[in-house]
Order: C-alpha cells, then sequence, then structure tokens
C-alpha cells in the first residue's frame, strides 16, 4: 500500500467525518509544505492534516512479511500448486492450506509434516488436539502423535475424498491463504495499541508526539487514522463483530487521543471510536479520486 494512497483515503474519510482539513505536513498531492516552517509551525513532528479544531495522524498498518512471503508464493505458484499424490510422496488427495506468512523455502517442511499425518491415519489437522481421548489433556503424560503431528503445524490439511477443489478427483492441492492468517486480530490490536500508548521507559510515541503539538494548538479534535492493508483488513471483512473488538482502547492512557478511526480501503469502510461518542461504522466511497488542488489548498498557501 503506498503512502499516497494512505494519505488519500485518510483524507476523505476524516473529510467527511470532522470536516474541511488540509494537509498540515508534506501535502501528498502537490508534494509541498502549505505551511513554511516556523517556531509555531515546526518542519518536523508535524501531523498530517489540520482542521479548524481537529488534527489527524494518519498510520498506515502494512502486514510486511505476508505481502513479500504471498508474493513469493505467487511467483513460485501461481494460483493452486496441484497434482497427483505422488508428485508430493502422498497417497491419498490432501488439501493442504498455507497461511501467507510462511516462507516458500518451508513447503518441503509442510508436505513432510502431512506425510506423518498420512503414516499416523490422521486424515485432518482442522480440530484443535485430540480432546484428551489419546493423550492427557493437561501437563505432563505421553503425548499422542496426533497432537505432535497434526496439532503443531502451521497449516490446515484434510483428506479430500469428494476431489471438491481439485480440478480433477483425486489430486493433491496446495493453497496459499492470506485468511488463514489467525494471529492477524490480535498483531492488529497489539500494533495500534503500542502506537498509542507511552514506551514502558514512560517516553511519548512519536504519534502522542505529533498530537501532544496539537494539543498545544488548542486542537479539540485529536484523531489517530490507521488505515489497514488487505491482509489485516480481510480478517474484520470476513468476522465483522472483530471491528468492535477493536474499540477497547484506555482513553486516559492514550491522551491527547480523542478519537480512533480504522479505515480499510479495500473494503470502503471505517470504524470511528471515540472516548465522547458510540462506536460507529461508516463506508467511504470514491476514494480512489484525487482530491483537487483547491481542496488540498494547494493554490492558496499561507
Amino acid at each position: 500500500m503506498r503512502r499516497q494512497t494512505s494519505e488519500q483515503f485518510a483524507f476523505w474519510t476524516c473529510r467527511r467525518l470532522f470536516g474541511p482539513i488540509h494537509p498540515y505536513d508534506r501535502c501528498f498531492g502537490c508534494g509541498t509544505m502549505h505551511i513554511p516552517p516556523s517556531r509555531e509551525d515546526p518542519h518536523n513532528g508535524r501531523y498530517d492534516f489540520a482542521g479548524a479544531r481537529v488534527a489527524v495522524e494518519v498510520v498506515s498498518i502494512v502486514n510486511s512479511s505476508a505481502l513479500r512471503n504471498f508474493s513469493s508464493w505467487n511467483r513460485r505458484h501461481p494460483g493452486l500448486n496441484e497434482g497427483e499424490p505422488a508428485e508430493f510422496e502422498l497417497t491419498l488427495p490432501w488439501v493442504i492450506d498455507v497461511p501467507a506468512h510462511t516462507p516458500t523455502s518451508q513447503l518441503d517442511t509442510v508436505l513432510e509434516a502431512v506425510r506423518s499425518m498420512e503414516r499416523a491415519g490422521i486424515d485432518t489437522n482442522r480440530t484443535y488436539g485430540c480432546g484428551g481421548r489419546r493423550c492427557p489433556a493437561g501437563a505432563g503424560g505421553r503425548i499422542c502423535t496426533f497432537c505432535q503431528i497434526a496439532c503443531s503445524a502451521p497449516f490446515h490439511a484434510y483428506v479430500d475424498e469428494e476431489g471438491l477443489l481439485a480440478s480433477r478427483n483425486g489430486n493433491v492441492v496446495v493453497s496459499v491463504s492470506d485468511s488463514l492468517l489467525s494471529r492477524g486480530l490480535f498483531d492488529l490490536v497489539h500494533e495500534i495499541v503500542s502506537l498509542l500508548r507511552p514506551k514502558p521507559d514512560g517516553q511519548r510515541t512519536d504519534v502522542q508526539r505529533k498530537l501532544d503539538l496539537a494539543e498545544r494548538q488548542d486542537k479539540s479534535r485529536r484523531v489517530v487514522c490507521f488505515v489497514l492493508d488487505l491482509y489485516f483488513a480481510l480478517q474484520l471483512n470476513v468476522y465483522p463483530d472483530a471491528w468492535k473488538k477493536l474499540g477497547t482502547f484506555p482513553w486516559d492512557a492514550i491522551r491527547p487521543v480523542t478519537d480512533v478511526v480504522v479505515a480499510s480501503p479495500d473494503f470502503h469502510r471505517a470504524v470511528v471510536f471515540s472516548d465522547a461518542a458510540p462506536t460507529r461504522q461508516i463506508p467511504v466511497r470514491d476514494t480512489e479520486r484525487a482530491p483537487a488542488p483547491r481542496t488540498l489548498g494547494c493554490r492558496s498557501r499561507q
């Protein structure tokens, strides 16, 4: 996700939510500083957008490792990696879903784990553990083969007897799925909170320092707009209730932040959290068009 795309989406989103705003940091439209540096308006440490009573800092949340590995998988195996079981040293028609954050170099490791499942008579690892039916359901004791092999594997695999996914019944299918980023929501919440709260040593984060400046400038609405890439937004779109779980912010601890916006360009959606108003979701349309220079204030520099 390019910086310009992220800032443009945040601009349209926050303009709708908080009224007219203009670039306060370097303008993503014309590439210049509309307001020259001065003691009152420093060159460094500025937030991104300013309005009459509002300040907005934009933060792009990008799962770069997933993006990089997903691209690597697609270059190595465009689409599904499919073939007869013998080609994978298997005998059954397996469907193997590999999460996008798994490096391509680990494909052989994944296949060897599936071979071990096949030898042990395990035809799926979609269930979590054996539930104590094969080994002690607690600490100590001998761990069964199912838990040793199937539940320790960072992928999903099952035998597809009906051949619903394979183009030819009986084939093995290996797919890479960004929807299997099981820690996506956890990582997202952790990332957002770590950017909003002071560091363990008490130092202010970069986001807090910028909104500290906004507070000194008497901006009553001090907003952080998190713009998500596809890999973080996908899980939230698949599980709509997950959006609400992002809103448990410790407002007293993240001052001077007054509003948090979590937005997805891929799904044209934003969720607004505030310490003074209920959580609300809004659709955000027509963000692909670049704002006119006059809208950004490019022709009326101060």
